[in-house]
């Protein structure tokens, strides 16, 4: 491929992506597969690194898709909700855990699902929940807190009155996917779970989403007062202690081999989870080193 092939097919990825992501993120009406998407966006990572030169500041792999839609309220994350660096064999895995051996030859992992849902920040102050926002492009957010208090799983009252935010991944469950959209008519049904979750929880009207069976795991502390963790496990067990319904998938890892065998686990216990995943996450366990 030459410089005006490169610069013709980066230039139609970025408006193949854009559209693809505002039908995801915006819509909630995706138009192809995860896996499709992805594909696209890895063509383009790959493209743009080889003739930097013609990177856009437009571009989605500079940004995160996702803008706040109409009626809703702006909320400015305190800490950014980042995204996930892809990687779609083994081999690359074991090449992220070789690069993390080389800052600290004890480094341990955490290896989680990674829930298909909408990611949210749940704010509490004393304990108590008083802000909840989507991720939107990981800087601004919609405030759905009205929406979020009806999810039943979201306490609202924490164990311990302690001033954080986390953040989850709001979704619905197999079985509650196929009876809610067993009950709408052929025009009217969801693609996939995650969209019925993101367009129940993107609803102006706050009794649309608590009509939908709601459900979240929370993953991550992203800010918290007066605690010091070093360790995302801690973290977890932490958030399981004090009310939170965390990831129920979450295996520490010691070695690159336990991580890998956990995320061959998780592929084959896929189709028996209760909820739907896109994949699994790998994470530095220490979070002086992943910071």
């Amino acid at each position: 491929m030459d410089k005006t092939q490169a610069k013709n097919r980066i230039d139609e990825l970025n408006k193949l992506t854009a559209y693809y992501a505002t039908k995801y993120y915006d819509d909630d009406k995706p138009e192809i597969s995860d896996f499709e998407y992805d594909m696209l966006m890895n063509e383009l990572k790959n493209l743009e690194k080889e003739y930097p030169e013609f990177v856009s500041k437009n571009s989605l792999t500079q940004k995160v898709g996702g803008t706040v839609k109409e009626g809703f309220s702006k909320v400015e994350h305190i800490v950014p909700l980042q995204s996930l660096q892809d990687v779609f064999s083994l081999e690359e895995v074991q090449e992220f855990c070789v690069k993390m051996q080389k800052e600290t030859p004890n480094v341990s992992y955490v290896v989680e699902t990674k829930i298909d849902g909408l990611s949210v920040a749940l704010e509490y102050k004393k304990g108590e929940f008083v802000k909840g926002a989507t991720r939107g492009n990981g800087l601004v957010g919609e405030d759905v807190t009205a929406n979020l208090r009806t999810i039943k799983n979201i306490p609202k009252k924490l164990k311990e009155p302690i001033d954080i935010i986390v953040r989850g991944e709001v979704f619905i469950g197999k079985e509650d996917f196929e009876a809610l959209n067993d009950e709408l008519d052929e025009d009217e049904k969801f693609a996939n779970a995650r969209n019925l979750a993101a367009g129940s929880l993107r609803q102006l009207d706050s009794k649309i989403a608590a009509s939908r069976p709601l459900d979240i795991f929370i993953f991550n502390v992203q800010k918290i007062e007066d605690k010091n963790f070093n360790s995302h496990y801690e973290e977890l067990l932490y958030l399981e202690k004090i009310g939170f319904n965390v990831n129920p998938v979450k295996i520490p890892c010691e070695t690159i081999d336990e991580s890998i065998k956990a995320i061959k686990k998780i592929g084959n216990d896929r189709e028996k989870l209760s909820f739907g995943i896109d994949g699994a996450v790998i994470k530095v366990d220490n979070l002086e080193l992943r910071e």
